[in-house]
């Protein structure tokens, strides 16, 4: 039987990023997103397409070498392998580089100062709006990657309510730790950990789809099915059993 494990007390307690000067970052920072897609995913591309530079490398050489020149570096570059290899490297920063440029650019994220009370909507390299914290009408967002977190501030003489929108908040528990500080700064019950959301939300999309799974075979539905996937997955295996006429039927089994 699966159950879940209780939640450590210390992993309640929220733990953002914060910038040089102590300010909270509400969502994910540019180190937070950017290190994962350049030493993970742009290795992997420019490996597959470092041929191509190799072979821009090679004719670099050739080039070279017809001209006259047979130094060093024309020497180096004559193994096959080493062509590929700094052709991965030089594919590698630049789609590192294209990959920063814009993200540096268009990033939104808000920064609160605790002690000051303020907060601040960084779009890119600029400040774009400034709140006072008892200004804060809402803070929400969702713990899933590729949520949005919405805040919407109003002064006093103001009567519409200034959205702030903030991409990505939930794309680490970083990112989410720092939502959470902000509704506890301003007043809300803080939201739980991201953790617990994830895990959460992963538990009922698993208990949506078991559900439809019984409902296609006729299988009578029990509660700790929403809590135990084994024991799901068993009496879900032994009704396809009694309907591929396997197996005897019981009380309340749907019929062949």
């Amino acid at each position: 039987m699966s159950t879940t494990p209780p939640a450590d007390p210390a992993a309640t307690v929220p733990a953002p990023r914060r910038t040089r000067t102590g300010e909270v970052l509400v969502g994910p920072s540019v180190r937070g997103r950017y290190l994962p897609g350049a030493l993970i995913g742009l290795p992997l591309v420019s490996l597959l397409l470092s041929p191509f530079a190799g072979a821009g490398f090679q004719q670099w050489r050739i080039s070279r070498v017809r001209d006259g020149h047979d130094g060093l570096l024309e020497q180096l570059l004559t193994p096959a392998w080493t062509q590929l290899l700094l052709g991965a490297l030089a594919l590698w920063a630049l789609f590192a580089l294209w990959a920063l440029v814009p993200l540096l650019l268009t990033r939104t994220v808000v920064l609160l100062d605790e002690q000051a009370r303020t907060l601040r909507l960084r779009k890119g390299l600029r400040t774009r709006d400034r709140a006072a914290l008892g200004e804060v009408e809402y803070a929400v967002g969702e713990a899933v990657r590729g949520s949005l977190g919405l805040i919407g501030v109003r002064a006093p003489e103001q009567q519409e309510v200034r959205q702030w929108v903030v991409p990505e908040i939930g794309w680490d528990a970083a990112s989410f730790d720092g939502l959470r500080v902000l509704q506890a700064a301003a007043g809300f019950r803080p939201a739980l950990p991201r953790e617990v959301l994830v895990r959460e939300e992963r538990r009922g999309r698993v208990e949506a789809a078991h559900r439809e799974l019984a409902a296609r075979l006729g299988m009578p539905w029990r509660e700790e099915y929403a809590h135990d996937e084994d024991a799901f997955q068993a009496e879900f295996d032994r009704v396809r059993r009694v309907l591929g006429g396997r197996e005897g039927p019981r009380d309340g089994d749907p019929r062949p």
